[in-house]
């Protein structure tokens, strides 16, 4: 009897399933989704902001880590978080617990910087659909501006879950805040960002070559000026004290490794501009198991406060941690406790 129930559920799924192309260009047929797993860095993140956590079945250890770096591990809370099963170690490169989603047995799995041979891998020996999403060409991804991919991950991921209204409000609030950054008149520096994580914590040579914040604001990361290259980058020192940044804006998940770093070569960094006149200024954690884009955005406001924008950062920080955090924004960036905005 219990065999006949499961074929009849299983062919209601297909017979009610529709097909979607997801970012790596997979066509897959997708059912219900009231249960979810998301696998890799940044996937359940996007999850997150539609809503989608109250989907959840099971989780990777890693997201099990708290952190003030994590705004949206933060939003779901430890208790909620330790009371879901693994479902694997998660993690670059890992493969998640088979048995374990066999027994769980979700309606999708939501993927983000997982390789397309791995993906074909999961879906063979568990037979659930699966998606790719993707944080850009940087990360993974095909399209070279990384919040394009970012914003269609998303609208997709909200198609599939019928949660389409939030997604498209939430891109059309980023859309926004995109184009009013734009718009910002600012003084004309040399910038440089470091301390910015990469799988883990990293020191001041650890930074991004199209760093969004600077992109957003039409700013360019002055070691790499003359150059094509796309993504993180880990530099010489020599490099650095080359290009000589007028303001280097220390990312809050580096900023203790740099202080050490300090130390240890203090006449070196004393010897740089940023250091000599003190502008070294501190922003929000960039990367925490990849792209905080809630923070991407409070960064730029940051960046553009420390280049002589007439803005009021704390208020703009609310403001977007309430699009991604609907009735929590404000709640939530109290709770991260980050140092003054």
């Amino acid at each position: 009897m219990e065999k006949i129930i499961l074929a009849c559920l299983l062919f209601a799924g297909t017979l009610f399933a529709q097909s979607y192309t997801d970012m790596l260009g997979r066509n897959v047929e997708i059912g219900t989704t009231s249960r979810l797993v998301f696998l890799g860095p940044g996937a359940l993140r996007l999850g997150t902001y539609l809503g989608l956590n109250t989907r959840l079945v099971g989780i990777e250890k890693i997201e099990k880590e708290s952190s003030f770096l994590s705004p949206y591990r933060t939003f779901m809370s430890a208790e909620a978080i330790d009371k879901l099963p693994l479902i694997g170690p998660g993690g670059p490169g890992k493969m998640p617990d088979m048995e374990a989603l066999l027994t769980l047995q979700p309606d999708l799995i939501v993927t983000s910087f997982v390789d397309q041979n791995q993906i074909e891998t999961i879906a063979s020996k568990t037979h659930i659909p699966i998606i790719a999403l993707s944080y850009g060409a940087s990360y993974g991804g095909t399209e070279e501006k990384n919040l394009e991919e970012v914003k269609k991950s998303l609208l997709l991921l909200g198609e599939i879950t019928q949660t389409l209204p939030r997604a498209q409000s939430l891109v059309a609030f980023i859309e926004n805040q995109e184009k009013t950054l734009r718009s910002l008149s600012l003084e004309k520096k040399r910038v440089y960002v470091g301390g910015v994580g990469y799988k883990g914590v990293q020191g001041l040579t650890s930074t991004e070559v199209d760093y969004p914040p600077f992109a957003l604001l039409g700013l360019k990361n002055c070691v790499f000026e003359q150059t094509k290259l796309k993504g993180h980058r880990f530099i010489e020192l020599e490099a650095l004290l080359k290009s000589d940044p007028e303001i280097i804006f220390v990312d809050l998940f580096g900023q203790a490794k740099i202080q050490e770093e300090y130390q240890e070569h203090k006449a070196l960094y004393d010897s740089l501009s940023a250091y000599k006149t003190a502008q070294l200024k501190t922003v929000l954690g960039y990367n925490y198991y990849s792209t905080n884009i809630e923070n991407l955005f409070v960064i730029a406001w940051q960046i553009a406060s420390g280049l002589g924008a007439k803005v009021e950062v704390k208020a703009e920080a609310e403001k977007i941690y309430e699009a991604f955090y609907p009735q929590h924004g404000a709640k939530l960036l109290s709770q991260l406790q980050y140092p003054p905005l």
